[in-house]
C-alpha cells in the first residue's frame, strides 16, 4: 500500500507543477503588431523600438514588433 501512496504523491506533485508552468505560461504574454514589409523596415528591431514596442523581428517577410505583457 505504500507504494502507491508514493506513486499518488508524486503524481500530484507532478500535475501541481504542471498547472503552474501553463498558468505562468498564459499570464506571460506578447502583443504582437505587424507594421510593415522587412524591406520597407530592413532593421526592424530598431524601429520597433523607434515607436515604442520592446522588440521587433522579421516574420514570413513582415516586420512585426510585439511588447511583453505580465
Amino acid at each position: 500500500m505504500t507504494h502507491y501512496s508514493l506513486v499518488s504523491m508524486m503524481l500530484q506533485k507532478v500535475i501541481l507543477a504542471a498547472m503552474i508552468v501553463v498558468l505562468f505560461s498564459f499570464s506571460v504574454r506578447s502583443q504582437t503588431f505587424c507594421k510593415g514589409t522587412c524591406r520597407e523596415f530592413p532593421d526592424c528591431d530598431a524601429h520597433c523600438k523607434f515607436i515604442g514596442y520592446e522588440t521587433g523581428k522579421c516574420i514570413i517577410s513582415k516586420c512585426c514588433c510585439s511588447v511583453v505583457s505580465l
